[in-house]
Order: C-alpha cells, then sequence, then structure tokens
C-alpha cells in the first residue's frame, strides 16, 4: 500500500512574512505592517497605537523615510536670549518721572521757603518802620507837649488838634489835658478852657487804652472837677488802666480803695495788694509822665503803704503780699 504522503525529514519551511509595501513599517510590538492608507502619525502604529521611536535611527535616516517628516537641523549656536526692552523702558520711565516729582517737590520747598523768608523779612521790615514811625510820632507829640509847659499852648495847640483828629492816641490825651488845665499850665493854651471837650478827648483815648487819659479821668471823678463827683465811676476808670499794670492806676485805685469813698468802700488787702504792685512798678521802671498831677505819682506807693500797715492785720498784710506775688499785668485783679 503506497502511503498517501511521504515522510520527509527536510525542514519545514515557514511562509515568511509578506514584504513591507514601499515606504511600509513593521510594528516591533504587534507585527502589524503599516499600509500607506493608514492615517496614524507615522510614528504611531494604528492598531496597538505603540510608539515606534521619535528619534530615527542613524542607519535608515541615511536610507530616508518617506512618512517621517524632516527634522530641522540642529543648530550648533543657541538662539541670543530676548530682552525685555518693554519692561527697560517702563522702568526707565518710571525713574525718569520719580526724579521729576522728586525735583518738583524740591523746587516747591524751596519756594516755599524763600516765599516765607521773604515775608518774615518784609513783616520785620513793616515792624521797623512802625516802630520808627511810632517814635517819631511820640517825639513829635513830646515836643508840642513842651512847647505847652513852656506857657506856647496857643502855638502847639492846632497842631495837637490836627494830631488827635488824625487817631493820634497820646494826642488825644495832650488834647484833653490841654483843654482841661490846671496848675502850672492853667490858661496856658491862650484860648478859653473847656472841660467838658476835655473829658471827650480823655475818655476816647482811655477807651482805645491810654492809661494815662483813664487815671485822669479817674482822678476828675473822684474828686469832682468840672463835674459831679462819682467815685465808683472812678474807680471803674482807675481799674483800665491798672489791668494794664500802669504803675499810676495800680496807685490812683489803691488809694481810693485804701481811704474809700461813698459808695466805694475801705478794702484794706486790695489797696495793700495794689499799692504793693505799684511799688514794684515804679522802682523797677521810675519813669514820670509829666501828664499825670502829683497826686496820682506812683512814687507815693511806700508813703501810702506806711499809713495802711497800722491799720491791717499781719495774717491780711501777707494775703495780700500773696495776690500781689500771683498777679500778672493783663490778668483779672480778682477785687
Amino acid at each position: 500500500m503506497k502511503p498517501d504522503t511521504e515522510l520527509s525529514l527536510a525542514p519545514l519551511d515557514t511562509p515568511a512574512p509578506p514584504p513591507a509595501p514601499p515606504g511600509g513599517r513593521t510594528c516591533p510590538r504587534c507585527h502589524y505592517t503599516r499600509q500607506s492608507t493608514d492615517t496614524a502619525p507615522a510614528w504611531q502604529c494604528p492598531r496597538c497605537e505603540v510608539v515606534y521611536d521619535k528619534a530615527v535611527p542613524r542607519s535608515r535616516a541615511r536610507g530616508g523615510d518617506e512618512d517621517e517628516p524632516p527634522r530641522p537641523a540642529r543648530s550648533t549656536r543657541q538662539a541670543a536670549p530676548q530682552r525685555p526692552w518693554t519692561l527697560i523702558a517702563l522702568g526707565g520711565a518710571v525713574l525718569a518721572g520719580a526724579a521729576l516729582l522728586a525735583w518738583k517737590a524740591a523746587d516747591d520747598r524751596d519756594r516755599a521757603t524763600q516765599h516765607a523768608a521773604r515775608a518774615a523779612s518784609d513783616a520785620r521790615a513793616a515792624q521797623v518802620d512802625d516802630t520808627r514811625a511810632s517814635q517819631d510820632m511820640r517825639a513829635r507829640i513830646d515836643a508840642l507837649e513842651r512847647q505847652w509847659r513852656m506857657g506856647e499852648g496857643a502855638r502847639s495847640l492846632p497842631e495837637v488838634r490836627t494830631l488827635a483828629d488824625q487817631g493820634e492816641v497820646r494826642a488825644m490825651t495832650l488834647l484833653g489835658c490841654m483843654l482841661l488845665g490846671g496848675s502850672p499850665y492853667r490858661d496856658a493854651i491862650g484860648t478859653p478852657l473847656d472841660p467838658a471837650e476835655a473829658r471827650r478827648w480823655l475818655e476816647r483815648a482811655a477807651t482805645l487804652g491810654d492809661p494815662v487819659a483813664a487815671v485822669r479821668l479817674g482822678g476828675i471823678y473822684e474828686r469832682g472837677e468840672h463835674t459831679a463827683r462819682q467815685p465808683s465811676l472812678a474807680e471803674n476808670w482807675y481799674l483800665r488802666a491798672a489791668r494794664q499794670g500802669h504803675s499810676a492806676g495800680l496807685y490812683s485805685l489803691g488809694m481810693l480803695y485804701a481811704h474809700g469813698a461813698d459808695p466805694v468802700s475801705q478794702r484794706p488787702i486790695p489797696a495793700w495788694m495794689l499799692l504793693t504792685l505799684a511799688d514794684r512798678n515804679y522802682r523797677a521802671a521810675p519813669e514820670r509822665d509829666e501828664l499825670l498831677p502829683e497826686r496820682h505819682r506812683p512814687s507815693s506807693a511806700r508813703a501810702g503803704l506806711s499809713r495802711l500797715k497800722d491799720r491791717m492785720h499781719p495774717s491780711d498784710i501777707a494775703e495780700a503780699e500773696r495776690l500781689a506775688d500771683a498777679w500778672k499785668p493783663g490778668q483779672p485783679l480778682g477785687l
């Protein structure tokens, strides 16, 4: 019986995989042969999606791969880093603006300093001019006053009246004294005296703050010169001068309280306080104003204290001294 097949020791031939189409590629994992119709990227298997290799071997790169896109040649020199020109320009603009603002602020400070210095200099110059003008005016009025005391009041009266009309306070006081008369200058102006007009000028000057005019008015009302006697009104005018620390005002008010005059009663403690202040002021500045009558001169304050001492208890004197030590000009007298 003839066998259907003959046994042979020759090795069985395995069929070889079909050749890859031109330009094809075989997956190293599943042995899928890439077809030209596949839409997957050239470096990816369309079946198992395995990545072949992105870097083409040197041997294959020489042969070329039609499906792999050409790789750009690597430059041997690195690209120069791009400079931030916008930031540099912006920073420069900010610095320039800051410098401009700093310069402007410094310039403004310099201008303000110069303006303040100029204003202070102008104020000092104006003060010097005012002081010089005031001194010149006082010297002029003093010359007119000396002329009046020498018996030439008729010649000085018109100018004194003109200055009083212009608002010179010292001229108002001098005009009131000239019109009031009194030893040793009675009738020295060569015209009839006018006590009523004299009081009006003295009141005007005292209201404007002249203590001499206030003391003269107080003396008029205390003694009733050319008018009714009114001690309470005299007290008010004396107080105007005393609050300013004027020696004659302190002395006149102190003597009024030392003697008393209805309706002003005797007040020993305030009297001692006022006479003490008057004596201290006079000894610190022993000036004598010729427009003040002799009975209002603070040089007599120490004599007034001596007469008052016999009527006061030592504790009252100590209290009056304490009040005198605590008081300052411009403060209320607290009487």
